[in-house]
């Protein structure tokens, strides 16, 4: 068991038994899923980003995807920076991803 809750009267105390090490490489893995989720939720799935790499859409929409596709990696390596330098596992599990706005012409 690596989190265990009890509820005592009404509250939430959490026992967490993961080292540090694990707390980031859990997070680490949460933030890689968000953002790839970020990507195909804007309609980016495999196809459109090999199809945009090889310059088959028009200029403007193969720009408009990859950066958006790098906007959600910087915002990714951001995550995993704060959260390979936090100090303990609260810190880790508190870093948040932030999607970013997607483009109008993807």
């Amino acid at each position: 068991m690596i989190k265990e809750v009890k509820t005592i009267n009404g509250i939430d105390y959490v026992t967490d038994y993961r080292t540090l090490n694990q707390a980031q490489e859990e997070r680490i893995n949460v933030m890689r899923d968000l953002c790839g989720q970020a990507i195909r939720s804007a309609g980016i799935d495999e196809i459109t980003q090999q199809n945009a790499s090889l310059g088959i859409y028009s200029n403007d929409r193969c720009e408009a995807i990859k950066s958006y596709i790098s906007a959600c990696r910087n915002e990714y390596l951001r995550c995993k920076a704060l959260i390979l330098s936090a100090q303990t596992n609260d810190e880790a599990d508190a870093v948040q991803f932030l999607a970013p706005p997607v483009p109008e012409n993807i």
